[in-house]
């Protein structure tokens, strides 16, 4: 794949830190050394001008969002709903990879395909959603004062617990998903689905919601991709990421 004469567009990520932005770096570092060129804009969590900065290009201000810049000099495309404006995360990643990727993540068969597919959605929808429960539920106490901080903590200690014991059934279904020969929620190359997948598992590890040791074909999949050059750039580019905190 030769990028730079294929790229047309030129992406700016707007990075908040500890936020899914590090899927899309790490997809574009994932293809880097093709040629393809890319900025960043890293900005913290708790900045002041954060939300102000991530509004301007879209109302909900939330990262990742990426804005367009045309090499031809074209001024204005809408590819979603504001001109030269890419938001939510599985979209940025398969514009990038409609775009910018000559085809490299496409699942060669039609079992793989089904199966990017479907694990793209599990990625969003089952596994982030339950592991968004139990952030939400840890957030809400660190939000109050002492002592109503340690009541809080206490009352809503069984509701996390349960939804940390749902997500054992999550884990199994993607354990039981990886092989020798499909090594890739994706199949048998890398592919979107692990590319949706990486943020909600890095919660998983980065809180302690999950014993990596009971799934270990689960296990081997996260210690190969947080070990790609690719990913150890991404992280490098974006700035710390702390996901037991969200500092």
């Amino acid at each position: 794949m030769d990028g730079n004469s294929q790229q047309k567009t030129i992406p700016t990520v707007y990075n908040m830190s500890s936020s899914k932005a590090r899927e899309v770096l790490w997809a574009l570092e994932e293809i880097a050394d093709a040629g393809i060129k890319y900025n960043i804009v890293n900005l913290p969590r708790r900045g002041a001008d954060t939300t102000k900065v991530l509004k301007s290009h879209f109302p909900l201000g939330k990262s990742p969002t990426v804005t367009l810049e045309h090499v031809d000099g074209e001024a204005e495309v809408t590819y979603q709903i504001i001109p030269n404006v890419l938001t939510e995360t599985r979209l940025i990643l398969q514009f990038i990879s409609d775009h910018y990727t000559d085809g490299i993540w496409i699942p060669e068969s039609e079992e793989d395909k089904a199966r990017d597919t479907f694990f793209q959605e599990f990625a969003n929808g089952s596994l982030l959603a339950k592991v968004n429960f139990i952030v939400t539920f840890e957030v809400i106490p660190a939000m109050l004062f002492f002592p109503l901080r340690q009541l809080t903590l206490l009352m809503v200690l069984p509701i996390r617990l349960h939804f940390m014991n749902d997500l054992t059934i999550s884990y199994q279904i993607l354990d039981d998903a990886l092989s020798e020969e499909r090594p890739w929620f994706s199949g048998k190359k890398l592919g979107l689905a692990d590319l949706n997948m990486i943020f909600p598992m890095d919660q998983a590890v980065g809180g302690g919601y999950i014993k990596l040791e009971k799934y270990p074909k689960l296990a081997k999949w996260h210690d190969t991709v947080i070990n790609r050059p690719a990913y150890k750039r991404a992280l490098e580019k974006g700035g710390p990421y702390d996901l037991a905190t969200y500092a």
